[in-house]
């Protein structure tokens, strides 16, 4: 590590302490096996591969240490899943409860460790799914060494259920927003000479419903609400093309518009996007009040 990285190190490790974080330097290495040890029916490692992965010296026990990968379901109860990586101290004394890595009959397995009221040592899964495993009934039994720390994999959760979420939050929040009529009349008049054809007043529409302006599906009342505020304007709203351009995404918030499932594409969607857009900039700064008549 050159001298400004370290120093940079240092620096990040000395805020990070003040921020009430304990960092500590990955700078032992400690031995890793590329495959995977069964937290299910006991099964072979096979031939194993070893690399090293660095550590804070300061999480390692005096004993040995090594790394495995876990595989199987067995031990879900313990928090253990397929893929979590498992810190391993060789030959340490085992006690009830503990969870432990052992060689049975050349297989290698990972279970809880008990003995029960007669004294004999039992393996015991953390999924009902699996019955326990008495040790008596093996010729060869090691235990290799007990699990003393589980890093998990990195998480993933389901994209369509995120988008869920989103767009609910985004309903949510679209619905939570009213304004004054003055105010917002004001909005609607600043925004009036971006609309070049009638049918972009559903742009103007939709932001209006959003924060509860305008009655959903109001069309009636959004076009006169527009010809008294601009009654000037030289293409004013029809109710039959505010009717027609409320379909597919566009008849949910502009904040879910999305122009693969859009009334309009390419540039005509870019307009009626910056349309809502710029209404909605206005609107933020528009106070809690009541819907436009």
């Amino acid at each position: 590590m050159k001298r400004s990285e370290a120093k940079e190190m240092l620096v990040l490790l000395k805020d990070m302490t003040q921020q009430g974080w304990q960092p500590m330097l990955c700078d032992t290495p400690v031995p890793c096996f590329d495959n995977e040890v069964m937290c299910g029916v006991p099964n072979g490692v096979g031939d194993v591969s070893e690399e090293s992965m660095m550590l804070p010296k300061e999480l390692l026990a005096l004993q040995p240490e090594f790394i495995v990968k876990a595989k199987g379901d067995s031990m879900l109860g313990a928090g253990i899943e397929s893929g979590d990586m498992l810190q391993v101290v060789a030959d340490a004394r085992v006690m009830d409860g503990d969870t432990v890595m052992a060689l049975l009959d050349g297989d290698y397995t990972v279970k809880t460790y008990c003995e029960d009221d007669q004294g004999h040592p039992w393996l015991v899964p953390q999924n009902e799914a699996y019955d326990p495993i008495c040790l008596d009934g093996y010729e060869q039994v090691k235990i290799v060494g007990v699990v003393k720390q589980v890093t998990k994999c990195a998480p993933r959760a389901n994209f369509r259920t995120c988008r869920k979420m989103i767009d609910m939050a985004k309903m949510k929040e679209a619905g939570t927003r009213t304004v004054k009529p003055e105010r917002l009349a004001e909005a609607v008049r600043q925004v009036a000479p971006m609309v070049k054809v009638g049918r972009q007043w559903y742009a103007v529409y939709r932001v209006l419903a959003d924060c509860k302006a305008v009655k959903e599906d109001d069309f009636d009342g959004f076009c006169k609400m527009v010809r008294r505020t601009v009654p000037e304007h030289g293409h004013l709203p029809r109710r039959e093309e505010m009717f027609r351009m409320a379909v597919q995404s566009f008849k949910k918030p502009v904040a879910m518009w999305n122009e693969g499932n859009a009334p309009v594409q390419g540039k005509r969607f870019v307009d009626y996007v910056k349309i809502a857009e710029t209404l909605t900039k206005l609107s933020k700064t528009l106070t809690k009040s009541g819907r436009l008549g």
